[in-house]
């Protein structure tokens, strides 16, 4: 699935449909300005599962070994 490119101005005219591809669609966007990536705006489920697997990683520097 391609990552649909959006300005920051496109977003503030176009926030119900880009929200809507995103829900519905589960279509990923990138949110630009300046021709930089700002952020990523991706499905809730998506948002979601990351957390989780985060949440089962060791923090980065942690030991593994118990004292």
């Amino acid at each position: 699935m391609e990552t649909r490119t959006y300005t920051t101005i496109d977003l503030r005219k176009q926030m119900g449909e880009i929200l809507d591809r995103t829900r519905i669609a589960s279509e990923p966007a990138a949110i630009t300005r300046k021709g930089k990536t700002l952020a990523y705006l991706v499905p809730a489920e998506w948002f979601e599962h990351y957390q989780q697997l985060a949440a089962r990683q060791p923090a980065p520097g942690a030991s593994h070994d118990a004292a």
